[in-house]
Formats: structure tokens, sequence, C-alpha cells
């Protein structure tokens, strides 16, 4: 990671917006709606570049792909780890219950998108078994910044063993300690590829 000696480096905390007709494809393949991969990820290719140009344009040091390949943040996993199926139920968010007018205000700008609160459930055996969606990201990425130098590092995302845990309900292992161990041993295999690319892992 690089070091600020002269001025503060600026960046931000991972996800972009993504445009609205990729999170229509990306909303359908979470559905397990018939989406044409070669559409959503051109889109994923137009909306990475776009936002690394965007990043670049405001004077951003550190940037990244802004999770444009990702219906979300951690519920991408299930389309490159086996074992995910089915429906997690997940206790509702605590600050929507504690202030429900914050819902009201919220929902009339809600623009759809996969639903946090409905992720899989781990229902077999976690494993990393499909690399080629990590490795188009990282391709589109790598794609983008070629496109524009302006820049003093790049970083990726990827989410914590735990957030996984939390979140994806698990009815294979009945062990959390069991489940967060195959969660870390497949994540491994993303952290790697992403350090080995250059990027900050975050």
């Amino acid at each position: 990671m690089q070091r600020s000696e002269n001025r503060i480096l600026t960046t931000h905390a991972g996800s972009l917006p993504r445009p609205p007709e990729l999170v229509a494809l990306q909303l359908a393949r979470f559905n397990k709606d018939d989406v044409d991969e070669d559409e959503i990820n051109a889109a994923a290719v137009d909306a990475t570049r776009t936002v690394v140009k965007q990043q670049i344009e405001i004077g951003l040091d550190i940037i990244n792909n802004g999770e444009q390949a990702r219906e979300s943040f951690f519920t991408y996993v299930q389309h490159r780890m086996s074992g995910f199926a089915g429906t997690s139920h997940r206790p509702p968010f605590q600050d929507m219950v504690r202030y429900p007018d914050w819902i009201k205000l919220k929902i009339p700008g809600y623009s759809g998108g996969v639903s946090l609160a409905a992720a899989p459930q781990a229902q077999a055996p976690i494993r990393y078994e499909n690399e080629a969606p990590l490795r188009a990201e990282l391709n589109m990425f790598a794609d983008a910044l070629s496109q524009h130098p302006g820049f003093t590092e790049s970083f990726m995302t990827a989410p914590s063993p735990g957030i996984v845990a939390a979140a994806m309900e698990d009815v294979y292992y009945h062990d959390l300690d069991a489940y967060i161990d195959a969660l870390a041993a497949a994540l491994a295999i993303e952290y790697t590829a992403i350090v080995d690319a250059g990027h900050v892992l975050q």
C-alpha cells in the first residue's frame, strides 16, 4: 500500500452505483431467470470503464472497479462457489426495525437489486469451483485501468468469511467454525488472485 508523505491520498469505500440496465440483468440472474451471460459481461465491462474514468476525473488516487461485475458485495459468491442454493432466513436489519420512518423515506428512491435478506443458504460443501467470473472481473478492471493511467494505486474488495457466514445461512455444516473454515479456504483463492493481479485487497 502506498504511503502518503506529501498529501492525503483519497479513495472511497469500495461499492459504487451500477447502471439500472446492469442491475436489472444481475437481479434476473439472482432470481434464476434466463439471462444472457455475454450481455451481463458486456454491461459490466462498460460500467467498469465508466466508474474507473469517473474516479480518476474527480481526482481520487486509490481507485477500484466499484464492484460493477457483482450483484452485491457478498451474494455474488454463489456464482463462484459450490454449495449455495435455496434462500436464507436472515433476521431483519435492526436499524430498519428501530427506525421505520427511514424506510418510508428510502423506498421511493430504491432502484431495485438483489435482496440481501434473502441470500442463498449453504446446503452442500463450500468450494471455489468457478474461477471464470473472477478472472473476467480482473480482466475488466485491467482493461479499464489501461485506458486511464492517472492514478496512484488500485484496490479490489472481497467479502470476509464472517460476513458471508452471517448473511448466508448454514444448513449443511451445523457448526459455525467449520462453516467459516470452509469459506476462508474458498475465499483465499479470490484474495490471492486479487493480490497477484497487483491490487490492494480490501
